[in-house]
């Protein structure tokens, strides 16, 4: 037997007939279907009773008419993934039945669903418990505490990773980073949070589901049942009495930076600052680039800007946005020409908060408002934001919706209305149901007061908003594979050309954005693109979100202009843990190459972490300590990229799987310096070269780590194991300052 890779998408291969015989020779592809993992199990339900199917019908029709007037439409594809969590909050998972129900609303063939529902990690291929329990072990939580976690509960439950414990009540699994990462490690149950667990409190945790205790998450609302979950993932709103209002306000690391800034007297300008005196002819005629501001001599501030009332009891309602200036940019923008907008933009500088730091106000000119020879352009327009926040590391987006999803809403207008757009969606990844819930309550609020629908503000402007849950995917972050899972399909990256300007959803004229990004851009418009440019620099203008995690004393979200220093962040934040000093830290989440204490004074904008070797990313800065193994980070890393890869391509592929096999050989202790040369290779292999760029954020930090940490990776093999304790870098070692910010929290201390 020719073994495949062990994981879902492995093949096995079997050659039947005994050797030397002439005749066929049978091959066995997969496993066989009542093996764990497949669809069609014994006694998975193979049809729907009359009422149960009715009901669903009803169900699925609603869902539908979200994205096309009727099912024949070519946009209704677009209501399988929430159709998908439909059949899986009646059956607790998919069976034949959902499969098939699924496809006879769409007029699909049941292999073309299947086909999308194996795609997903969300969707589950056997009975699940009423508590689906997700560990995260993503590389900062385990080294926090995940590993220790997991095991615990494996070893308690009695139960193996995706495994269910015998009375139907626990599903217990690994899951990868859930854009929490402030607030390490966490525990998920149902995809609501439950922060800063150690073993005991998870013990405690399950304990308590185990026995009907009525449990809270740290931030979301009382527990619903999976199957309930999954109804509300399908896009149906949380109707219970107070599941909005449980869990209160933005939590002490979403709040840490905002408090500080308070602390310190420092917040945004107010307005543009005044023109400076006109500059001599010899400054004016140097390049853009020559005039950028030099690093500032003096501290950077804290300026919170989106962050500044997050701290409100009800920060994320109406009534609270509303007493924060909330839509006075969107009636200011209504009465400006679309065109107009976009140039506001395009003047503010302001760069995509996802990553690439494409210039915003430029995307958005791309889209074609007329047609060729002249009259207005025949396809319409779509605006996407991208709120996959999936990335190791990237914990802003999911804090900012959860806080103040109107922000989100009101720059959702704005731009929509700046391209042109009657339709825009929100692609919100699927595991973070407390962030849905909100969004979709925000989004009910801003219809109900005449900011959506027909004739927004009596401008005889439209548009209509569709909250879009996702269903675990994080090459879905990548922009065209987003639009593909949008429209119903594996989220796969699409070759490019054309652009999503010129042929996105629906192969119509598309601008997808990050979340911070479409956030910002009420600020820019109320206060104007001076005032936005007062901040940062001159190629990396105004204020974001930098998200401190790992081993800092006080972890959380820091809005600044762009340009601050790790140095003073760690100010801030009071450092790293007592008794520690920093070892590495990433710059922009776990695709960036790494940094080190030689590193703490770059400004952090893009160009100068570009020129420094690194990438700015998403501002996603993971702090680790002399505690950690940076084999053991970066092996972990490269699981989830070789995992999350979609397949597509082979450098990707398997080179991501080769990886994580030396990786697992050195981090034993079982490598040679050969491997060392060999992980090299394959990254380069794959750097540059693979479809998008999931392959090059899995050789970035290898190739990093090699280059600062190369005898570390030898001691690994020269001593049989791993030099390090691992217990000493968890958030239970003595004298871990996360653990005394999390009592001071608890106490109303910052």
């Amino acid at each position: 037997m020719l073994q495949g890779r062990g994981d879902e998408r492995a093949t096995n291969v079997s050659v039947s007939g005994p050797p030397g015989a002439a005749g066929p020779v049978f091959l066995e592809l997969g496993p066989r279907p009542d093996e764990k993992g497949q669809l069609v199990r014994p006694g998975a339900r193979e049809a729907y009773p009359p009422d149960v199917h009715a009901r669903l019908a009803a169900d699925a029709a609603e869902i539908i008419a979200r994205y096309g007037e009727t099912s024949a439409a070519p946009e209704a594809r677009s209501a399988l993934l929430p159709l998908l969590h439909l059949v899986q909050a009646e059956d607790g998972y998919l069976t034949p039945a959902g499969i098939e129900f699924c496809a006879t609303r769409l007029g699909l063939t049941g292999a073309e669903v299947t086909a999308v529902a194996t795609f997903y990690s969300m969707y589950r291929r056997n009975p699940t418990g009423d508590y689906h329990v997700g560990v995260c072990t993503n590389s900062l939580c385990a080294i926090m505490g995940g590993d220790a976690i997991a095991a615990a509960l494996e070893e308690h439950l009695g139960v193996g990773d995706g495994d269910t414990t015998g009375d139907g009540k626990i599903t217990l699994e690994r899951i990868e980073c859930n854009a929490a990462c402030d607030f390490a490690p966490v525990v998920m149950v149902n995809w609501e949070f439950f922060d800063n667990q150690t073993p005991d409190s998870a013990r405690a945790l399950v304990d308590g589901l185990a026995a009907g205790d009525e449990v809270t998450p740290t931030r979301g609302a009382p527990l619903c049942t999976f199957r309930e979950t999954a109804r509300i993932l399908a896009g149906f709103p949380d109707t219970r009495p107070g599941a909005l209002e449980a869990g209160g306000g933005a939590a002490g690391p979403t709040v840490v930076g905002l408090r500080i800034a308070r602390e310190l007297g420092m917040a945004a300008p107010v307005a543009a600052p005044l023109p400076e005196p006109a500059a001599s002819p010899d400054e004016t005629d140097r390049p853009l680039a020559d005039a950028a501001q030099e690093p500032a001599t003096s501290p950077t501030t804290l300026s919170p800007v989106l962050s500044r009332y997050w701290d409100d009891p009800r920060s994320w309602t109406l009534d609270t946005y509303r007493r924060h200036d909330g839509y006075r940019a969107l009636d200011k923008a209504l009465r400006m020409d679309p065109d107009q907008v976009i140039g506001t933009v395009k003047d503010s500088g302001l760069r995509g908060r996802g990553g690439a730091g494409f210039p915003t106000g430029t995307k958005w000119g791309f889209i074609p408002q007329t047609k060729e020879g002249g009259g207005p352009a025949t396809k319409p327009h779509f605006l996407v934001v991208n709120a996959d926040e999936s990335e190791p590391g990237t914990c802003k987006d999911m804090p900012l919706i959860l806080a103040t999803p109107h922000a989100l809403v009101e720059g959702v207008i704005i731009a929509a209305y700046a391209i042109r757009s009657s339709r825009a969606f929100i692609y919100l990844r699927g595991e973070v149901v407390p962030v849905l819930r909100r969004l979709q309550a925000a989004v009910a609020e801003a219809y109900d007061a005449g900011y959506l629908g027909r004739d927004i503000l009596g401008s005889g402007y439209d548009l209509e908003l569709v909250v879009h849950a996702g269903a675990g995917a994080y090459i879905c972050g990548e922009e065209t594979a987003l639009l593909d899972s949008l429209e119903g399909r594996r989220g796969q990256p699409r070759l490019r050309p054309p652009f999503p300007a010129v042929a996105g959803l629906y192969a119509s004229p598309t601008v997808v954005n990050n979340v911070e990004s479409i956030a910002s851009v009420p600020p820019i418009i109320l206060r104007g693109p001076q005032w936005f440019r007062s901040m940062g620099s001159v190629e990396s203008p105004g204020f974001t979100l930098y998200s401190l995690s790992g081993h800092v004393a006080r972890p959380g979200q820091y809005e600044a202009p762009l340009g601050i220093t790790l140095r003073e962040l760690l100010e801030y934040s009071g450092g790293v843990r007592e008794g520690h000093s920093l070892k590495f830290w990433t710059p922009g989440g776990s695709s960036t190459p790494l940094f080190t204490a030689d590193h703490l004074d770059v400004p952090l904008d893009y160009e100068h972490v570009a020129t420094a070797g690194s990438m700015l990313g998403t501002k996603a800065l993971q702090i680790f300590d002399e505690t950690t193994c940076v084999v053991r980070a970066v092996l972990r890393w490269t699981e989830f990229y070789e995992h999350e890869s979609c397949g597509k391509c082979t450098p990707c592929r398997e080179g991501t799987y080769w990886l994580v096999q030396i990786l697992e050989r050195l981090e034993a202790g079982n490598g040679t310096e050969a491997d060392l040369e060999k992980l090299l290779d394959i990254s380069d292999s794959i750097l540059g070269k693979s479809f998008c760029a999931l392959g090059d954020g899995a050789a970035s930090p290898i190739m990093s780590s090699i280059k600062h940490f190369r005898d570390e990776y030898l001691a690994h093999f020269e001593l049989g194991r791993c030099p390090f304790d691992p217990d000493r870098s968890t958030l239970d070692d003595a004298g871990d300052c996360s653990q005394v910010a999390r009592n001071n929290t608890a106490r109303g201390h910052i």
